[in-house]
């Protein structure tokens, strides 16, 4: 499976700020900018805790 590493990335940091802006947490806007530096694995990693299903974000092949 392939994923779209650069929307899921978008998606968290969306995620976070949404958390800072409307609950006030703090630490949110702290990640969202780790987001950026983060690896692919470290990308899926935080997506399953924030409970992100990363197979809306499979890259689909033509064919497949």
């Amino acid at each position: 499976m392939i994923i779209d590493i650069e929307r899921l990335k978008e998606d968290i940091k969306q995620e976070y700020l949404g958390a800072y802006f409307i609950g006030g947490y703090g630490a949110s806007l702290i990640e969202s900018f780790n987001i950026d530096k983060a690896s692919p694995e470290k990308i899926i990693e935080i997506a399953n805790k924030l409970g992100i299903n990363i197979y809306d974000y499979e890259i689909k092949r033509k064919g497949r």
